[in-house]
C-alpha cells in the first residue's frame, strides 16, 4: 500500500469517526441522562451507556487498571461486568467480573486486574444493562527476557486550543507499550482565557474550573473526543499531574491561579485530585508518585513535582530566599523514594517529570533568566540529587519532561553555560499535544530568532522547536535509547499528517546525544 493511499485511508476512517448530525444530538437528547445539554450533544450515540469509551493504565507485569464510564439517567449503585481476553474477539476470557459504581464515583469504574502475563496484550470491555462498550487494548510490562521497549511520552493537550490529532496518531501506532503522559491533560481556564474558540471546541463549564462537579465536568468534555478515546482504547496510560488539572503554578500550599476570593486551595485541590482520580486509569495511593518497571531493562519513576512537596515559587533568582535549603520541588519523603528507585539495578533509569531539570537560561534578551517555576527555581535540591548522581555513579538516567510547549534535547551538566563535558543524564522535553507554542503568538521569523537564542545561552542544548506540536517516541534496548520528536501536520482541523523532526541516539554508559 502506498503512503498517499494509507494517508487518504486513515483520514476517511478518521472523518467518519468524528461527524455527529444534528439528529444524532437530537436522538441523545432524548435519552433523560443526568448531563447538562453541552455535554450530552458530545456523546456518540453508538457507545451508550459507555460514551466515554475505555482506557487502561498503569501497566505492571501481573497486572493492569482498565476504566470506564457508565452514563446512567438516575442516582442509584449500578453493577457492572467487565471481561478480560487474550484475542481482540474476546472469545479467551482469562478473567472477568463485576464492580459497583455511584454518583459518589461519577460513575466511573475502575478494576485492577491481576494473574496476567508479563509483557502481553489483552483485551477487554465492560457490560450494562445487557450494552457492551468499545473493545480495549492493553498490554502488561515486560519481564527480564524483555529485549525492547517502546514509549510515548506527550503533555499539554488544551481541548479549546485546537484537535487532538497527535492523540487519534498515538492509536495508529501498535508497537507502543505504553504512553507515558507528564501532566495539563486538562486546563482549567474559563472559555476564551487560554484557547482558540474560534475554532468551536468551547471549555465546559463555562467558567474557571474549581468546584468538584467542575472538574468532572471538563474530564466528561475532553473524553468524549474521538482522538483521544481512540488512544486510551489502544494503549495503557502511565500518567502523572502538573499544574492545570488544578490551578496553574501550582505548589502545596497554592497555585498562581487561585485567589481567596475563590474559597480554600485545600478544598479546590481536593476536589481536583478526587475528579483525577475518578477518570484516570490509575491506582489511587495517597501520592501519586510512584514506579514502574520493564524487567532489568528500565524502570520509569513518575515525580510529582508539582503538589506533594513543592514549596511556592520565587519570582526570580535575585529573591531572597532562592537558596534556601527548606524551599523544595518533591520534597524530602519523595526525594529518599527517588534515590532508592535510582539506585536499583535496571539498565536505563528514566524519570517522568514535570518541569525541566536541567539548567536553562530563557530569558533571550540579557541571557541570565532562568525558569522558576522549573527545577532552575529550586537550585539546592537539584544539587543535592546530582551530588547523588554523582556520588553514586550513576549511569543511562533520562529525564522525560513536559509542560514546556517546546521540544527540547540536552545533555544535563550542571553548569549551562559551557559544555563542561561532565554530563550526568539527558533530557528530552516533549513538545505539546496541541497547546500554544511559540509560534502562536509571534511570526515565524522571531520563532526561528528565539530558536537560534535557546541555543546561542544554552551550549548544552542539542536541540529546540518553538513551533510544531506531537509526541516523543522513546525506543529502548540494553545498548541504547532512540528518541524520535514526532510532529502533526497542523492542529487546527483534523489531520493524521505526521512527520519526524528529529531522532537522537543514547549509547548505554554515555550521557550524550548522537544526532541519527
Amino acid at each position: 500500500m502506498t503512503r498517499t493511499l494509507l494517508s487518504f485511508l486513515l483520514l476517511a476512517a478518521f472523518l467518519s469517526c468524528n461527524d455527529k448530525s444534528d439528529s444524532t444530538d437530537a436522538m441523545i437528547l432524548e435519552k433523560g441522562l443526568d448531563e447538562p445539554p453541552e455535554i450530552l450533544k458530545l456523546f456518540d450515540p453508538e457507545l451508550g451507556p459507555f460514551y466515554h469509551g475505555v482506557a487502561s493504565g498503569d501497566p505492571l507485569s501481573h497486572s493492569v487498571i482498565i476504566w470506564t464510564r457508565v452514563s446512567v439517567g438516575h442516582n442509584q449503585d449500578i453493577l457492572v461486568d467487565w471481561e478480560m481476553a487474550t484475542d481482540s474477539e474476546m472469545t479467551n476470557i482469562v478473567s472477568k467480573g463485576q464492580v459497583k459504581t455511584s454518583g459518589t464515583k461519577d460513575y466511573t469504574v475502575k478494576v485492577d486486574v491481576g494473574d496476567l502475563e508479563p509483557g502481553s496484550d489483552y483485551f477487554y470491555r465492560f457490560i450494562y444493562d445487557g450494552k457492551k462498550s468499545i473493545i480495549g487494548h492493553t498490554r502488561t510490562s515486560g519481564s527480564d527476557s524483555q529485549g525492547r521497549i517502546n514509549l510515548a511520552f506527550a503533555s499539554c493537550s488544551n481541548y479549546e486550543w485546537g484537535y487532538f490529532n497527535n492523540y487519534r496518531l498515538m492509536s495508529f501506532d501498535k508497537s507502543l507499550d505504553a504512553v507515558v503522559h507528564l501532566g495539563d491533560y486538562i486546563y482549567e481556564y474559563a472559555p476564551g482565557e487560554y484557547g482558540d474558540t474560534t475554532l468551536g471546541r468551547i471549555n465546559y463549564p463555562p467558567l474557571e474550573i474549581k468546584t468538584l462537579s467542575d472538574y468532572r465536568y471538563r474530564y466528561s468534555q475532553y473524553r468524549t473526543d474521538a482522538d483521544l478515546m481512540a488512544a486510551h482504547q489502544q494503549h495503557a496510560f502511565i500518567a502523572i499531574w502538573d499544574d492545570h488539572e488544578s490551578a496553574n503554578n501550582s505548589y502545596s500550599e497554592g497555585a498562581q491561579n487561585h485567589n481567596e476570593g475563590e474559597g480554600e486551595w485545600s478544598q479546590r485541590m481536593a476536589w481536583a485530585k478526587q475528579a483525577y482520580y475518578e477518570w484516570m486509569p490509575i491506582r489511587e495511593t495517597e501520592e501519586l508518585y510512584r514506579r514502574f518497571e520493564f524487567g532489568s531493562l528500565a524502570s520509569l519513576l513518575m515525580l510529582d513535582t508539582r503538589i506533594t512537596g513543592r514549596t511556592e515559587q520565587v519570582e526570580d533568582m535575585a529573591s531572597a530566599n532562592f537558596r534556601d535549603p527548606n524551599r523544595h520541588i518533591i520534597g524530602s519523603q519523595q526525594f529518599d523514594w527517588l534515590c532508592n528507585g535510582l539506585s536499583e539495578d535496571h539498565t536505563w533509569k528514566i524519570i517522568g517529570n514535570q518541569v525541566p531539570f536541567g539548567p536553562m537560561i530563557n530569558d533571550l534578551k540579557k541571557g541570565i533568566g532562568r525558569y522558576m517555576d522549573g527545577w532552575d527555581g529550586y537550585p539546592v535540591e537539584r544539587k543535592k540529587l546530582v551530588d547523588f548522581i554523582k556520588e553514586k555513579k550513576l549511569d543511562n538516567i533520562i529525564f522525560l519532561t513536559g509542560d514546556y510547549h517546546s521540544s527540547f534535547a540536552f545533555e544535563t551538566d550542571m553548569d549551562g553555560t559551557e559544555e563542561t563535558g561532565d554530563n550526568i543524564a539527558v533530557e528530552f522535553v516533549a513538545q505539546s499535544i496541541n497547546s500554544a507554542n511559540t509560534n502562536e503568538y509571534y511570526e515565524m521569523d522571531s520563532v526561528k530568532y528565539f530558536e537560534s537564542r535557546y541555543k546561542d545561552f544554552n551550549p548544552h542544548l542539542k536541540y529546540v522547536n518553538l513551533r510544531d506540536h506531537g509526541y516523543i517516541k522513546l525506543k529502548i534496548t540494553p545498548e541504547s535509547c532512540q528518541a524520535d520528536f514526532l510532529y502533526s501536520e497542523t492542529v487546527k482541523r483534523p489531520s493524521v499528517g505526521q512527520r519526524i523532526g528529529k531522532s537522537f541516539r543514547i549509547n548505554s554508559g554515555k550521557a550524550e546525544l548522537s544526532e541519527i
